[in-house]
């Protein structure tokens, strides 16, 4: 047993069971606000299509983008000092946001700019924004949720497997929205809208756990660290 202590001015502690620590403060408040930023400035492009031109709501978007991610921030790092599970998933949600923001930005963006909305053209369109949104998801949960410091093959390896969860995800997430919508069918209450969209809801959090788990668990996995010195992959 004492060969698996450190001894240090501080007292004994365990190796295998250090504390994972938070980020620090001035890093998690300039990425709340770069993501605030970002997703108001996209937010104001999917007005824009939608056809709203009323000052009030761009201005309440905006300001709500802006003040939700510090907000979002504060309470991670209050949570932090007792579970680093819930600060590292705050993180995760409002990375989730701004990739939300990043799809539907650039989609309406393309729209907005050729004019059209359906057929092969929307299906590259939605390809494009997706794909974006994957890019933007793996740079902030790399660089900054999970904080992995892998280079080279390594990193290669490590986006492959991120687009792999990302993608099984996606899967998920169309398949047990389907399926509720489809075990619903000719159900006359809740209307079928309250349907579809709950089943998206139910869907949506699936997914969110599911990708949470899957990056952190088998993308962005931390070497353990045995007598001091990483251990061997």
């Amino acid at each position: 047993m004492l060969s698996k202590i450190k001894i240090s001015g501080m007292g004994a502690r365990p190796l295998g069971g250090e504390r994972e620590k938070m980020g620090t403060i001035k890093k998690d408040y300039a990425a709340s606000l770069i993501i605030g930023v970002a997703s108001a400035a996209l937010s104001v492009i999917m007005v824009s299509n939608f056809g709203i031109k009323s000052p009030l709501v761009y201005l309440a978007v905006i300001v709500m983008l802006l003040v939700l991610p510090p907000l979002g921030v504060l309470i991670a790092r209050l949570i932090g000092k007792k579970s680093h599970g819930l600060y590292q998933f705050i993180k995760f949600a409002e990375t989730g946001g701004l990739n939300t923001f990043v799809d539907f930005g650039v989609l309406n963006f393309l729209i907005l700019i050729t004019g059209f909305s359906a057929g092969l053209y929307y299906s590259v369109f939605k390809g494009i924004s997706f794909t974006a949104a994957v890019i933007n998801s793996y740079f902030w949960n790399k660089h900054w949720v999970f904080e992995s410091k892998e280079k080279g093959k390594k990193e290669e390896k490590e986006f492959l497997k991120f687009v792999l969860v990302s993608i099984s995800g996606f899967v998920i997430n169309v398949s047990v929205a389907s399926l509720i919508v489809y075990l619903a069918h000719g159900m006359t209450s809740p209307s079928p809208k309250i349907i579809a969209n709950g089943a998206a809801a139910f869907a949506f959090i699936l997914t969110m756990a599911w990708n949470f788990l899957g990056y952190k668990l088998l993308v962005f996995v931390k070497p353990q660290k045995t007598n001091g010195k990483k251990a061997s992959a």
